[in-house]
Protein backbone atom coordinates (compact mmCIF):
# COMPACT_ATOMS: atom_id res chain seq x y z
CA UNK A 1 0.00 0.00 0.00
CA UNK A 2 1.25 3.48 -0.90
CA UNK A 3 1.01 5.99 1.94
CA UNK A 4 1.23 9.75 1.55
CA UNK A 5 2.88 10.64 4.86
CA UNK A 6 3.31 14.05 6.42
CA UNK A 7 5.81 16.16 4.48
CA UNK A 8 7.22 19.66 4.76
CA UNK A 9 7.06 22.11 1.87
CA UNK A 10 9.56 24.94 1.89
CA UNK A 11 7.80 28.30 2.08
CA UNK A 12 4.24 26.98 2.11
CA UNK A 13 4.25 24.30 4.80
CA UNK A 14 5.79 23.56 8.14
CA UNK A 15 6.79 20.29 9.72
CA UNK A 16 5.95 19.22 13.24
CA UNK A 17 2.87 19.15 15.45
CA UNK A 18 3.29 22.75 16.60
CA UNK A 19 1.97 24.15 13.33
CA UNK A 20 -1.40 25.84 13.86
CA UNK A 21 -2.49 24.82 10.39
CA UNK A 22 -2.37 21.15 11.45
CA UNK A 23 -5.65 21.65 13.35
CA UNK A 24 -7.59 22.54 10.20
CA UNK A 25 -8.01 18.89 9.12
CA UNK A 26 -7.28 15.41 10.41
CA UNK A 27 -8.10 11.92 9.20
CA UNK A 28 -7.48 9.36 6.49
CA UNK A 29 -8.46 9.17 2.82
CA UNK A 30 -7.96 5.80 1.08
CA UNK A 31 -8.32 5.23 -2.65
CA UNK A 32 -7.33 1.86 -4.09
CA UNK A 33 -3.74 1.23 -2.94
CA UNK A 34 -3.09 4.81 -1.81
CA UNK A 35 -3.62 6.16 1.69
CA UNK A 36 -3.52 9.89 2.34
CA UNK A 37 -2.91 10.81 5.97
CA UNK A 38 -4.64 14.20 6.12
CA UNK A 39 -2.82 16.77 8.27
CA UNK A 40 -4.19 20.15 7.17
CA UNK A 41 -6.49 21.94 4.74
CA UNK A 42 -7.38 25.30 3.24
CA UNK A 43 -10.84 26.54 2.21
CA UNK A 44 -11.65 29.05 -0.50
CA UNK A 45 -14.20 30.01 -3.13
CA UNK A 46 -13.58 28.66 -6.62
CA UNK A 47 -15.08 26.92 -9.63
CA UNK A 48 -16.54 23.45 -9.30
CA UNK A 49 -14.87 20.52 -11.04
CA UNK A 50 -18.24 20.09 -12.77
CA UNK A 51 -17.88 23.51 -14.36
CA UNK A 52 -20.55 26.20 -14.37
CA UNK A 53 -20.49 29.94 -13.72
CA UNK A 54 -21.08 29.90 -9.97
CA UNK A 55 -18.43 29.56 -7.29
CA UNK A 56 -18.50 26.82 -4.69
CA UNK A 57 -16.64 26.44 -1.42
CA UNK A 58 -13.62 24.19 -1.88
CA UNK A 59 -11.62 22.50 0.85
CA UNK A 60 -8.18 21.29 -0.30
CA UNK A 61 -7.09 18.59 2.17
CA UNK A 62 -3.51 17.31 2.13
CA UNK A 63 -0.88 15.36 4.06
CA UNK A 64 1.33 18.48 4.08
CA UNK A 65 1.17 21.03 6.89
CA UNK A 66 0.11 24.08 4.92
CA UNK A 67 0.87 27.71 5.65
CA UNK A 68 -2.59 28.98 4.74
CA UNK A 69 -1.51 32.63 4.91
CA UNK A 70 1.07 32.08 2.17
CA UNK A 71 -1.44 30.43 -0.15
CA UNK A 72 -3.98 33.18 0.51
CA UNK A 73 -1.86 35.62 -1.52
CA UNK A 74 -2.56 33.66 -4.72
CA UNK A 75 -5.55 34.58 -6.85
CA UNK A 76 -6.36 31.01 -7.90
CA UNK A 77 -5.85 28.91 -4.77
CA UNK A 78 -6.61 25.61 -6.49
CA UNK A 79 -3.90 26.23 -9.08
CA UNK A 80 -1.52 27.15 -6.26
CA UNK A 81 -2.32 23.89 -4.45
CA UNK A 82 -1.80 21.86 -7.63
CA UNK A 83 1.51 23.52 -8.49
CA UNK A 84 3.04 24.40 -5.12
CA UNK A 85 1.64 21.76 -2.75
CA UNK A 86 0.97 18.61 -4.75
CA UNK A 87 3.92 16.46 -5.81
CA UNK A 88 5.07 12.83 -5.77
CA UNK A 89 5.00 12.76 -1.96
CA UNK A 90 2.08 15.07 -1.36
CA UNK A 91 -1.53 14.37 -2.32
CA UNK A 92 -4.47 16.78 -2.40
CA UNK A 93 -8.19 15.98 -2.27
CA UNK A 94 -10.69 18.70 -3.14
CA UNK A 95 -14.00 18.58 -1.27
CA UNK A 96 -16.71 20.86 -2.65
CA UNK A 97 -19.54 22.50 -0.73
CA UNK A 98 -22.44 24.68 -1.80
CA UNK A 99 -22.28 28.32 -0.68
CA UNK A 100 -24.51 27.48 2.30
CA UNK A 101 -22.06 24.78 3.48
CA UNK A 102 -23.89 21.68 2.23
CA UNK A 103 -21.62 18.97 0.85
CA UNK A 104 -21.57 18.63 -2.94
CA UNK A 105 -18.77 16.25 -4.03
CA UNK A 106 -15.04 15.65 -4.35
CA UNK A 107 -12.25 15.36 -6.87
CA UNK A 108 -8.65 14.17 -6.80
CA UNK A 109 -5.91 12.55 -8.86
CA UNK A 110 -3.25 10.35 -7.26
CA UNK A 111 -2.08 8.32 -10.27
CA UNK A 112 -3.30 6.91 -13.55
CA UNK A 113 -6.46 4.95 -12.80
CA UNK A 114 -6.65 6.33 -9.27
CA UNK A 115 -8.64 9.52 -9.14
CA UNK A 116 -12.04 11.07 -9.72
CA UNK A 117 -13.03 14.09 -11.81
CA UNK A 118 -16.11 14.53 -9.64
CA UNK A 119 -17.73 12.03 -7.26
CA UNK A 120 -20.65 12.61 -4.91
CA UNK A 121 -21.97 9.23 -3.68
CA UNK A 122 -22.07 7.56 -0.25
CA UNK A 123 -20.81 10.48 1.82
CA UNK A 124 -22.14 11.44 5.24
CA UNK A 125 -21.37 15.07 6.07
CA UNK A 126 -21.86 16.94 9.35
CA UNK A 127 -19.94 19.93 8.01
CA UNK A 128 -21.55 23.30 8.63
CA UNK A 129 -20.68 26.83 7.60
CA UNK A 130 -20.52 29.15 10.60
CA UNK A 131 -18.30 31.97 11.78
CA UNK A 132 -16.35 32.01 8.53
CA UNK A 133 -15.37 28.34 8.90
CA UNK A 134 -16.35 24.95 7.52
CA UNK A 135 -16.43 22.59 10.50
CA UNK A 136 -17.56 18.99 10.95
CA UNK A 137 -16.82 15.52 9.65
CA UNK A 138 -16.89 13.81 6.25
CA UNK A 139 -17.23 10.04 5.99
CA UNK A 140 -17.17 8.16 2.70
CA UNK A 141 -17.81 4.45 2.13
CA UNK A 142 -17.72 3.83 -1.63
CA UNK A 143 -15.89 0.63 -2.68
CA UNK A 144 -13.29 2.69 -4.60
CA UNK A 145 -12.56 5.08 -1.73
CA UNK A 146 -13.15 5.41 1.98
CA UNK A 147 -12.43 8.35 4.24
CA UNK A 148 -13.08 9.77 7.66
CA UNK A 149 -11.94 13.37 7.99
CA UNK A 150 -12.59 16.10 10.55
CA UNK A 151 -12.51 19.70 9.30
CA UNK A 152 -12.23 23.05 11.06
CA UNK A 153 -11.11 25.27 8.22
CA UNK A 154 -11.33 29.07 7.99
CA UNK A 155 -12.42 30.33 4.57
CA UNK A 156 -9.88 32.53 2.82
CA UNK A 157 -10.91 36.06 1.91
CA UNK A 158 -11.29 36.96 -1.75
CA UNK A 159 -10.08 40.49 -1.03
CA UNK A 160 -6.79 40.88 -2.87
CA UNK A 161 -6.65 44.61 -2.30
CA UNK A 162 -6.93 47.71 -4.45
CA UNK A 163 -7.10 47.38 -8.23
CA UNK A 164 -3.90 48.38 -10.01
CA UNK A 165 -3.83 50.51 -13.20
CA UNK A 166 -4.27 48.71 -16.51
CA UNK A 167 -0.51 48.38 -16.96
CA UNK A 168 -0.03 46.96 -13.46
CA UNK A 169 1.60 50.12 -12.10
CA UNK A 170 4.95 49.67 -10.34
CA UNK A 171 4.43 45.90 -9.82
CA UNK A 172 3.65 45.59 -13.54
CA UNK A 173 6.85 47.42 -14.47
CA UNK A 174 8.86 45.09 -12.22
CA UNK A 175 7.27 42.05 -13.86
CA UNK A 176 7.97 43.29 -17.39
CA UNK A 177 11.61 43.89 -16.43
CA UNK A 178 11.69 40.33 -15.06
CA UNK A 179 10.20 39.08 -18.34
CA UNK A 180 12.93 40.81 -20.36
CA UNK A 181 15.75 39.52 -18.14
CA UNK A 182 14.38 35.96 -18.16
CA UNK A 183 13.93 35.86 -21.94
CA UNK A 184 17.49 37.17 -22.42
CA UNK A 185 18.84 34.83 -19.72
CA UNK A 186 20.47 37.86 -18.12
CA UNK A 187 21.24 36.26 -14.77
CA UNK A 188 22.72 39.37 -13.18
CA UNK A 189 19.61 41.45 -13.91
CA UNK A 190 17.24 38.59 -13.17
CA UNK A 191 18.59 38.00 -9.69
CA UNK A 192 18.00 41.62 -8.64
CA UNK A 193 14.36 41.38 -9.76
CA UNK A 194 13.56 38.37 -7.56
CA UNK A 195 12.25 38.48 -4.01
CA UNK A 196 14.69 37.89 -1.17
CA UNK A 197 13.20 34.43 -0.64
CA UNK A 198 13.77 33.52 -4.30
CA UNK A 199 17.29 34.93 -4.16
CA UNK A 200 18.04 32.64 -1.23
CA UNK A 201 16.72 29.67 -3.21
CA UNK A 202 18.97 30.70 -6.11
CA UNK A 203 21.99 30.97 -3.80
CA UNK A 204 21.30 27.49 -2.42
CA UNK A 205 21.06 26.13 -5.97
CA UNK A 206 24.35 27.82 -6.91
CA UNK A 207 26.14 26.08 -4.03
CA UNK A 208 25.03 22.77 -5.51
CA UNK A 209 25.96 23.78 -9.06
CA UNK A 210 22.32 24.10 -10.06
CA UNK A 211 21.92 27.80 -10.89
CA UNK A 212 21.11 26.97 -14.50
CA UNK A 213 18.45 24.53 -13.39
CA UNK A 214 16.85 27.16 -11.18
CA UNK A 215 16.65 29.61 -14.09
CA UNK A 216 15.13 26.83 -16.19
CA UNK A 217 12.55 26.33 -13.44
CA UNK A 218 11.61 30.01 -13.58
CA UNK A 219 11.40 29.88 -17.38
CA UNK A 220 9.20 26.79 -17.28
CA UNK A 221 6.26 28.77 -15.86
CA UNK A 222 6.85 31.82 -18.05
CA UNK A 223 5.35 32.88 -21.43
CA UNK A 224 8.67 33.70 -23.04
CA UNK A 225 7.41 34.85 -26.46
CA UNK A 226 5.02 37.55 -25.27
CA UNK A 227 3.21 38.60 -22.12
CA UNK A 228 0.25 40.85 -21.30
CA UNK A 229 -0.95 42.09 -17.93
CA UNK A 230 -4.73 41.61 -17.73
CA UNK A 231 -5.40 43.09 -14.29
CA UNK A 232 -3.80 43.35 -10.89
CA UNK A 233 -4.30 44.08 -7.23
CA UNK A 234 -2.14 45.39 -4.41
CA UNK A 235 -2.60 44.83 -0.69
CA UNK A 236 0.09 46.21 1.56
CA UNK A 237 3.44 44.88 0.41
CA UNK A 238 1.94 42.14 -1.76
CA UNK A 239 0.69 42.42 -5.34
CA UNK A 240 -0.84 39.88 -7.68
CA UNK A 241 -0.96 40.26 -11.46
CA UNK A 242 -3.18 38.22 -13.76
CA UNK A 243 -1.35 37.64 -17.03
CA UNK A 244 -1.63 35.95 -20.40
CA UNK A 245 1.04 35.24 -22.97
CA UNK A 246 2.63 32.92 -25.49
CA UNK A 247 5.30 30.31 -24.94
CA UNK A 248 7.51 29.34 -27.85
CA UNK A 249 7.36 25.69 -26.80
CA UNK A 250 3.81 24.97 -25.58
CA UNK A 251 1.57 27.80 -26.82
CA UNK A 252 -0.85 30.12 -25.06
CA UNK A 253 -0.60 30.48 -21.28
CA UNK A 254 -2.59 32.27 -18.61
CA UNK A 255 -1.84 32.66 -14.94
CA UNK A 256 -0.74 34.94 -12.16
CA UNK A 257 2.36 36.52 -10.69
CA UNK A 258 3.02 37.28 -7.03
CA UNK A 259 5.26 40.23 -6.17
CA UNK A 260 6.61 41.43 -2.84
CA UNK A 261 7.59 44.99 -1.97
CA UNK A 262 10.93 44.76 -0.21
CA UNK A 263 12.99 47.84 0.70
CA UNK A 264 10.44 49.94 -1.21
CA UNK A 265 11.07 48.02 -4.45
CA UNK A 266 8.77 45.44 -6.07
CA UNK A 267 10.28 41.97 -6.67
CA UNK A 268 8.84 38.87 -8.35
CA UNK A 269 8.19 36.09 -5.86
CA UNK A 270 6.33 33.46 -7.89
CA UNK A 271 4.65 32.83 -11.23
CA UNK A 272 2.03 30.17 -11.97
CA UNK A 273 0.63 29.52 -15.44
CA UNK A 274 -1.61 27.00 -17.16
CA UNK A 275 -1.89 26.03 -20.80
CA UNK A 276 -4.88 27.69 -22.49
CA UNK A 277 -6.97 25.04 -24.23
CA UNK A 278 -8.28 26.15 -27.59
Amino acid sequence: MVVFATVALVGLAAAGPASAEADTAQGTFKSHAVTLEVRSAIAFYGKSSLGGPDDVLIVAATNARIHGDALADYYDRRRAAEKRIKDDETGVVYFEFRPDGRYKGLSYYFASGNGCGFCSGDVVSTVRLAGGKLSGTLKGSEPERTFDIALDVPIMSDDHGVALPADGGAPGAAYLAYHAALVQRDRAALKTLLSLDRQQTWAAAEKKGGAGGFVDFLAGEHPNRSVRIVRGFVKGNTAVLLVTGESSTIGALSGEVLLMKEKEVWHVDDELTDLVLR
